[in-house]
């Protein structure tokens, strides 16, 4: 079920934002007995870069991607680590 659950993610992710660079990292490991970490893809860790992000600010972009999953946040996903940027910020950071 959890690889499941992270491929629903990483499809939906992929299909609204097409990035040229995504990483989905399943951090419930380190959860371990917390309330919210039932069985594994409850934390999940996002780095994303999509030109879908110019423009918006960090709140926006985090609203964004939050109503993309909203079904997900509402049953499985317990917490989301974002990070999020334009192609043009990977440019100017140099990252």
């Amino acid at each position: 079920m959890v690889a499941s659950i992270v491929k629903l993610v990483e499809e939906k992710l992929n299909a609204v934002y097409q990035p040229t660079y995504f990483e989905l990292v399943d951090n419930s490991w380190q959860h371990a007995g917390h309330a919210g970490n039932k069985m594994g893809g409850s934390h999940l860790g996002v780095i994303m870069v999509s030109a879908v992000f110019e423009g918006l600010s960090t709140l926006q972009r985090h609203r964004h991607v939050n109503n993309t999953l909203k079904a997900e946040m509402a049953s499985t996903i317990h917490a989301l680590e974002l990070k999020l940027f334009s192609p043009e910020q990977v440019t100017q950071l140099g990252l």
